[in-house]
């Protein structure tokens, strides 16, 4: 089940850039050790998408390490990227086997 997640990562990735919501510029390495939910205080949702979730994540399924036990990104997407549905889609099938891998695990 995590393998069914990479390719969701980058299917995030390829959506982003197509609707412009890639930065070519990364920020300050400060702005990526925030400890508020989604570094809200320091980078926009698609910047925390784009410089720790999916960096992180990937990390984390091609290292098989366990993947979070309560994880829900798709709302924090309903609330900064209202009017980008795909995008939205794609975090929800991510929670969506996230959770069923924890469920599985357990």
């Amino acid at each position: 089940m995590p393998n069914d997640i990479l390719p969701l990562l980058k299917e995030l990735e390829r959506e982003m850039k197509s609707r412009a919501l890639w930065s070519t510029v990364e920020p300050e390495a400060s702005a990526l050790t925030s400890t508020q939910p989604f570094a809200s205080d320091t980078l926009t949702f698609t910047e925390w998408l784009q410089f720790i979730f999916i960096p992180k994540f990937t990390l984390l399924l091609h290292s098989g390490q366990a993947l979070p036990v309560d994880m829900a990104i798709a709302p924090a997407a309903q609330v900064w990227l209202k009017d980008e549905e795909i995008i939205q889609r794609i975090l929800f099938k991510i929670d969506e086997l996230v959770m069923a891998n924890v469920t599985m695990a357990k």
